[in-house]
């Protein structure tokens, strides 16, 4: 995606890695989201079903709005740039909790009574897109759903309850609980030996921690969502393919290669002619020639270059 940005931030300014960004339509320049984030947000992840419906129909891109921002600065201007496009007709996919304003305690009341829903098992939502959805500062959401400092005040139903419930349904796959599948069903692929990569490198191509990804696999978190085919399983095929080898898989499957002419008296090479040949060490070879039969490199042997396999011909055994 373009336009991407480096929006990585020192833990000192942290405060103020926040951004607003747009998605808009290349051929008409017409915004159907506003959204704010920090590091990758932007270019990363699902949003509603109704956003996605159109970036999957049109040609489309993200601009950053302004970054270097507080999060309440980036709340806010997401905010005024949401109710402006919309005052002047634009159609945002944005759920907004209305278009009058509204006091805290009301915001807090919605809050409260989207937390019982989440609850309830009625929706599933993260804290994230639930300060999101009502342009309130995420720690304070979280006060709200894990203390006491609002016990005071009642929840309330919103006015837009209807597409929130439309939207984050229980059994709905938002882009939290979409990726956990997708997740699952990539770590399906890696132990049926379908690709060749690591949990960290699955965890990396997501945006997550390895810890996370653990997690998901264990059943510790979003164990109710089954494995789900990837759309862009095609990319991590193709990425994750365990026919490619890296430069050292092909080196020491060429030594396998030739250990094994040596072992059955086709060829005649020592260690250090074998090293040479392949522009390699000894300590190398040695590996695969250990004593210690559990302590031996076991590699898939891979047929050596046709350059190589001249230079080996002096080696081979004539009878």
């Amino acid at each position: 995606m373009k336009n991407q940005i480096d929006v990585n931030s020192s833990e000192n300014e942290q405060n103020i890695a926040f951004y607003v960004y747009e998605f808009y339509l290349t051929k008409s320049n017409e915004v159907f989201y506003v959204g704010k984030g920090t590091k990758q947000r932007a270019w990363r992840n699902a949003r509603n079903a109704a956003c996605e419906q159109i970036k999957q129909q049109y040609d489309w891109d993200v601009r950053i709005v302004e970054s270097n921002l507080f999060e309440e600065d980036a709340l806010s201007l997401e905010k005024e740039l949401i109710l402006n496009y919309r005052e002047t007709g634009g159609i945002l996919t944005n759920i907004l909790p209305g278009n009058s304003k509204i006091t805290d305690t009301q915001i807090i009341s919605h809050i409260k009574y989207v937390l019982f829903l989440i609850e309830q098992k009625v929706i599933a939502m993260s804290l994230s897109e639930l300060s999101n959805i009502f342009f309130l500062n995420s720690s304070t959401v979280w006060n709200i759903a894990n203390t006491d400092t609002y016990s005071n005040i009642e929840p309330l139903i919103p006015d837009n309850i209807e597409q929130i419930v439309n939207t984050y349904h229980y059994n709905s796959y938002n882009e939290d609980r979409t990726r956990a599948g997708n997740i699952k069903y990539v770590l399906s692929l890696l132990e049926k030996g379908v690709i060749k990569t690591t949990q960290s490198k699955i965890a990396e191509f997501y945006g997550m921690t390895g810890s996370n990804v653990s997690s998901i696999k264990k059943g510790q978190t979003h164990s109710e969502v089954p494995p789900l085919l990837p759309e862009n399983i095609g990319e991590i095929l193709t990425l994750f393919n365990p026919f490619d080898l890296s430069e050292e898989e092909r080196l020491k499957g060429y030594i396998a290669f030739i250990l094994r002419l040596r072992n059955e008296g086709i060829v005649e090479i020592n260690n250090t002619e074998l090293a040479n040949l392949l522009g390699t060490t000894t300590y190398m070879i040695s590996e695969f020639t250990r004593t210690n039969e559990d302590r031996r490199y076991q590699f898939q042997e891979v047929r050596p270059t046709k350059d190589i396999m001249t230079e080996l011909l002096p080696y081979f055994v004539i009878n």
